[in-house]
């Protein structure tokens, strides 16, 4: 059955519905509307009624204080003035620039007065108080439908107005019966709102009409005002955060009306929207980014008041609270997205309003300087988010070139406090950038590249576009040589920030290994035998404190790839595996988890990996192997065969200098041209081999034909070389592994390992993970490839039991990326 449409579902369609309205009905009036012109209306104005611009706007949001103000007196909360000022002005710039029908400053009001009031009480209180942000238009509404601020002529040519005037209208007489009945709102509480409604709105007003005034626009003030009051009701009614759109398109076409030019008005808007809109939206995310953070989120959870609150929306809560514990970092990269775009739209004319006029050629050379600031700081956007220390060197170089910029510009006031403001903000936040680096990961780049495309075409577009249609904008030729310049500075721009970040100066994570330290551990703690491998001396070692837990890594590209399980104790290994997650993310490295086993598997879970099964790895029962039966009765026979032709096998502890040599070359020969793998595998390496037990087979004249080394774990010897010259006999490895299985008896172990069989029981069952069922096939089907086929069928001659071993890579990292690296660093052998 088909369900119908609510209100709910469909009121999210008034704002286009509105916008398009009004976009179909000012179409016609606004068609000869000249960029070019507003920008030169600009010019007229001087660096005091700049400052004097933007000092009334920080006014005008200061009033809205008196919202939090009386909030908090209802609830008879009494905090510092300075933190109910940084409050207020969060909550208040925020919600006019984002808005979504308050939507914004009630969830920022929840979480910033929460620590002080039981939850109910507080919601219930900003329930009551946010329908009247809208009282004080509902006051004004009354003076333009009385006609002392009269709007005639643009409510006569737009006749849909007058139903949300009078809607407007009702508002107010609705609201307080609806308050006197249902709330005990006192009086002096409901009329503090009002007034602070009315005055935020006047005070609004007033900005948008003293910027018009400064600009040239003549008009009896009454009327201007009815128009404002007119276009800010139906922005409201839109929903669209700030009104754009709607009330921008109403206010040109009633100031039109008027008299007043368009490019006067547009020009006015401008003013309006950045000292009224941007600017304190820019110091709301400054102190956002100061004030929001982890502390702020404890304090809230943990605040014994809050206790008795937590059935209120628990789960709805801890998701903002996870989402609060992100706003300083989202406002800082926000601060510098928006400041990269103030500079983007800066470079695309010559200084507007000069303190000084320069020469052209120095124009040319500031643009240059700040389109490079820009996109320095573009690129620093996410640095900013995660709060790295290097993001800090890009800032700064940033802050050089707009300082440059700016005053080879002839010193633009608005460009000189939006760098300033960047750069103090930059200053005031250094502390809180912990991170070494950021993860650039293949995507990530690519998207960088993506964006700064974006930033430099859009920019070389416009400004071709600009340079054909007014002299305020630069000369052709000069354009044409701006906008081949910013590409090619941007391109060397990525080149060397990749360089100098990613390839060169890469931060160390762990230590080297160190025989006599890692011997110690092994001594004192159980370890497995894939720990043994620490002696090829090809990987990295990260102890835990007091050395009670370890793990094995190496570095590839900006991967760090952990080697099986983190040994020790186990408190401290689970400890360990959250420390290095901490230290991989500080230093900018993706972290993965090679051969993990499934004793691991809950604990990486835990800590957000996800995995993929590598294969599984083979192991012999000492106790219960036996060449007796019939099932045995072809390896005994192999065997004796050996035995009766001659050939022996000795297990050698400690291979000396003359051995490893006679081993040498039956390595190289069984090699040939390919190369040898490592990390999860040994290789010959003639230092670290005389540390490993060595199985050696020789012929009847003593000649070693084939040998076997071993790692050796707690009560567990595993085979990992397997080599013999062309003229051994076949089976001559096979025999080896029955006498290493003997020597493990003789000598207490309980299991052999035969190693891992790669992608062995992978992908078997239809509803397995799809890449799991995509090397099911390759391991049916391109043997020529790799044997692995052939590898379990002959480990499986041992009747094995076999054990699942997984690759743990992060969730929110891909699979295919994770693959890449592993194979890469297992093929190269010498890694550090």
């Amino acid at each position: 059955m088909q369900k119908r449409l609510s209100w709910k579902q469909l009121k999210w369609l008034v704002p286009f519905l509105l916008i398009g309205l009004i976009l179909y009905q000012s179409g016609q009036e606004l068609q000869n509307l000249s960029l070019a012109a507003a920008f030169s209306a600009l010019e007229k104005l001087t660096g005091f009624e700049q400052s004097s611009l933007i000092l009334l706007g920080l006014l005008a949001v200061l009033t809205m204080t008196g919202y939090d103000y009386f909030l908090l007196r209802s609830l008879n909360v009494h905090i510092p003035v300075h933190k109910l000022l940084r409050a207020a002005w969060i909550t208040n710039s925020m919600n006019g620039m984002l808005g979504f029908g308050g939507v914004i400053g009630i969830a920022l009001r929840t979480s910033l007065y929460r620590p002080y009031t039981d939850t109910l009480r507080l919601l219930r209180a900003i329930g009551w108080m946010t329908p009247t942000l809208i009282s004080g238009l509902s006051l004004l509404s009354i003076g333009v439908l009385s006609g002392l601020f009269p709007a005639t002529t643009l409510i006569s040519t737009k006749q849909w107005i007058w139903p949300i005037l009078l809607a407007t209208l009702a508002v107010l007489p609705l609201y307080i019966y609806m308050t006197r009945k249902r709330s005990n709102l006192s009086w002096s509480t409901l009329l503090g709102y009002i007034a602070t409604s009315f005055a935020e709105w006047v005070t609004a007003g007033l900005v948008a009409l003293y910027a018009l005034y400064l600009l040239g626009g003549d008009a009896p003030i009454a009327s201007m005002l009815g128009v404002f009051i007119v276009a800010t009701i139906v922005g409201v009614v839109s929903l669209v955060p700030g009104g754009a759109g709607s009330f921008d398109l109403l206010y040109l076409v009633g100031m039109t009306q008027l008299g007043i030019n368009q490019e006067i008005v547009l020009s006015s808007l401008i003013v309006y929207r950045f000292v009224y809109f941007i600017v304190p939206f820019m110091i709301g995310l400054f102190l956002a980014a100061i004030a929001f953070g982890d502390q702020v989120v404890k304090q809230i959870e943990y605040k014994p008041i809050i206790g008795s609150s937590y059935e209120i929306g628990t789960v709805v809560w801890r998701t903002v609270l996870r989402t609060l514990a992100k706003t300083g970092r989202i406002a800082g990269s926000l601060i510098a997205l928006m400041t990269s775009l103030v500079l983007w739209f800066q470079t695309l004319l010559p200084s507007v309003a000069p303190l000084y006029v320069t020469a052209p050629w120095m124009q040319w050379i500031g643009t240059l300087c700040l389109f490079v600031a820009g996109l320095l700081t573009l690129v620093s956007t996410y640095g900013m988010y995660i709060r790295t220390k290097r993001v800090l060197w890009i800032t700064a170089v940033s802050f050089f070139f707009a300082t440059l910029g700016i005053f080879a510009r002839g010193f633009n006031l608005f460009e000189a406090l939006v760098v300033v403001g960047f750069a103090l903000f930059v200053w005031l936040t250094r502390n809180q950038h912990t991170r070494y680096r950021s993860i650039l990961t293949i995507s990530r780049f690519f998207r960088n590249v993506l964006y700064v495309s974006l930033y430099v075409g859009t920019h070389a577009i416009l400004l071709q576009s600009f340079s054909q249609s007014d002299t305020i904008f630069f000369e052709p030729d000069q354009a044409a040589l701006l906008s081949v310049s910013a590409v090619m500075i941007s391109g060397l721009l990525l080149s060397v920030l990749f360089v100098l970040f990613n390839r060169l100066k890469r931060p160390r994570l762990g230590e080297a290994f160190e025989p006599m330290r890692f011997e110690r551990f092994q001594t004192t703690h159980a370890t497995s035998h894939t720990f043994d491998l620490a002696y090829m001396n090809d990987k990295r070692v990260y102890y835990g404190p007091d050395d009670n837990a370890c793990l094995l890594f190496a570095l590839s590209g900006n991967h760090a790839i952990v080697l099986g399980d983190i040994q020790g104790e186990t408190s401290a290994a689970s400890e360990l595996l959250i420390q290095f997650i901490e230290a991989t993310d500080h230093l900018g490295y993706v972290p993965l988890f090679y051969q993990a086993t499934p004793n691991w598997m809950p604990r990486l879970h835990d800590a957000g990996f996800t995995f993929f099964k590598l294969g599984e790895e083979a192991t012999i029962n000492v106790d219960t192997f036996s060449l007796t039966g019939k099932k045995r009765a072809n390896m005994r026979s192999l065997n004796n065969q050996f035995i009766k032709k001659g050939f022996t096998v000795d297990v050698i502890t400690r291979p000396n200098e003359a051995i490893i040599t006679s081993l040498k070359d039956i390595s190289e020969e069984w090699i040939g041209n390919r190369s040898e793998k490592g990390f999860s595998l040994g290789f010959f390496n003639e230092q670290s081999l005389s540390h490993y037990p060595t199985a050696l087979l020789k012929d009847v004249d003593g000649q070693i034909v084939a040998f076997i080394t071993l790692l050796r774990g707690h009560g567990t010897v595993s085979i990992d070389l397997m080599r013999s010259c062309c003229d051994a006999p076949p089976g001559s490895i096979e025999v080896l592994i029955l006498h290493v299985i003997e020597w493990a008896r003789e000598n207490e172990y309980a299991d052999v390992g035969l190693g891992v069989a790669p992608l062995a029981s992978v992908g078997e069952h239809t509803f397995a993970y799809w890449p799991e069922r995509i090397a099911a096939d390759i391991f049916e089907n391109i043997s020529y490839i790799y044997p692995f086929s052939g590898l379990r069928q002959f480990k499986n001659k041992f009747k094995p039991t076999w054990e699942g071993r997984y690759l743990a890579f992060r969730q929110r990292r891909t699979l295919l990326p994770s693959l890449l690296r592993t194979a890469r660093l297992i093929s190269r052998k010498n890694v550090q």
